[in-house]
């Protein structure tokens, strides 16, 4: 079908005064009382949101253009070794960060499966609270949170199980009418009378 007839089925599909409207417009936009077309597209942040959001762009970019060109005059004013030195320093730097990353990640399984041993499944935000980068904190960490889940769990058990007390004693009083009516329908349920 093409964009015309297209325009056309809405057009019918609206009231009479409107539909008339909208094919002198073009069948853009609402009509107000007065008849004259108002717009429908609906602003989503306001002139001063969008002047905080360019400004704050603009200062994390000039930050890290500022970071780049200090940077860059740094490594101008050293030497050959001083440039290699600084490098080497660099990598160190990172291999220290990726090793203590990949420690964390190794206590953090670590401290999954230790907690999968005692039956509990957590989400990972909340076991990165207990991992720790000594194995030995690490597992105090899940030791300690495991008792204190259980005792939780335990607890919420005991007071879902809790029963009230009867308020009548809850005693058996059997009552004359009711036992003779039970002898009565098992009379009358008898198969072979």
């Amino acid at each position: 079908m093409k964009l015309k007839d297209f325009k056309m089925l809405q057009l019918f599909a609206e009231e009479e005064r409107g539909s008339e409207q909208n094919e002198e417009t073009g069948g853009e936009g609402v009509l107000d009382e007065n008849g004259q077309q108002e717009e429908e597209s609906e602003k989503k942040y306001s002139d001063e949101d969008v002047d905080k959001l360019i400004k704050r762009k603009f200062a994390e970019w000039e930050k890290k253009k500022q970071k780049e060109e200090d940077e860059a005059k740094k490594l101008a004013k050293m030497n050959a070794q001083e440039k290699a030195d600084y490098k080497n320093r660099q990598l160190e730097d990172r291999i220290a960060e990726l090793e203590r990353e990949k420690t964390l990640s190794s206590m953090k399984d670590e401290a999954r499966k230790m907690l999968s041993e005692k039956n509990i499944n957590i989400s990972d935000e909340l076991l990165a609270f207990m991992v720790a980068s000594d194995a030995e904190k690490t597992k105090t960490a899940v030791d300690s949170f495991a008792e204190l889940f259980n005792a939780a769990v335990n607890e919420a058990i005991k007071s879902k199980a809790r029963q009230s007390v009867p308020k009548e004693g809850g005693r058996f009083n059997p009552d004359i009418r009711a036992l003779s009516g039970i002898a009565d329908m098992a009379r009358e349920a008898r198969i072979i009378k």
